[in-house]
């Protein structure tokens, strides 16, 4: 499920007339005031991030993101198609951090009074093809089909085959691809990071045994999937 979030210009220190977008998420006693522009986040990872948004963002400009734990984090803007842009963190996000953000996404976004509707998310990650992950990720790291080639040893029109769904990497490539899209070979293959996910699902069970007085040891959660 995405994450909702809003878009608000700031003042930047020292410069009167300078501003600077902040993203904030949004989250119950949280919302968007008058005037902030809406924002859908519709997947993270530790290298980047992809949203959703009305807001003219250009390629090569610096945002700032207001994350849980982190705090005012910047994030670049490598690419713009439409109402999506991907953005990289130039240092890549901690574990704890990303965890926390993705917990976010367990509350639907709401609508504000006043600004233009979000259309309909794409494709959550559970249903995202092998071909439309490979192409996400590889724009987030702000990779050419040239580059990946060269770094794995095959031709830009195999690259493009594979992000095309007409074929598929050899096992030995799984690992070096993945280690070039700074992303673990699971995820790059299920569109699910592990580490990440233990740690949604223990922050979860503290969560969940704080609010009924017992010990996260005795939450059991499960999961239909």
């Amino acid at each position: 499920m995405p994450i909702a979030a809003h878009f608000e210009e700031q003042a930047a220190s020292g410069q009167a007339r300078a501003t600077r977008r902040v993203l904030h998420l949004e989250a119950e006693g949280q919302r968007a005031q008058g005037g902030a522009a809406s924002v859908l986040i519709h997947n993270v990872s530790a290298s980047g991030l992809l949203l959703e948004t009305a807001t003219a963002l250009r390629e090569g400009e610096t945002i700032s993101i207001d994350l849980p734990l982190a705090g005012p984090t910047p994030a670049e803007v490598i690419w713009v198609s439409g109402q999506f842009h991907g953005c990289r963190f130039p240092a890549g996000l901690p574990l704890a951090v990303l965890s926390a953000m993705q917990l976010r996404s367990q509350a639907a976004p709401v609508a504000q009074p006043g600004l233009p509707a979000m259309p309909a998310p794409i494709e959550s990650l559970r249903e995202e093809s092998f071909s439309a992950r490979l192409e996400r990720l590889r724009k987030m790291r702000g990779l050419s089909l040239a580059k990946i080639g060269q770094e794995l040893g095959v031709s830009k029109p195999t690259v493009w085959a594979w992000e095309q769904g007409k074929a598929r990497p050899t096992e030995n490539r799984i690992e070096p691809l993945a280690a070039l899209l700074g992303v673990d070979p699971s995820e790059l293959m299920t569109g699910r990071d592990s580490d990440g996910l233990r740690n949604v699902l223990s922050q979860a069970r503290e969560q969940i045994a704080a609010a009924f007085g017992t010990k996260p040891e005795n939450v059991r959660i499960m999961i239909e999937l």
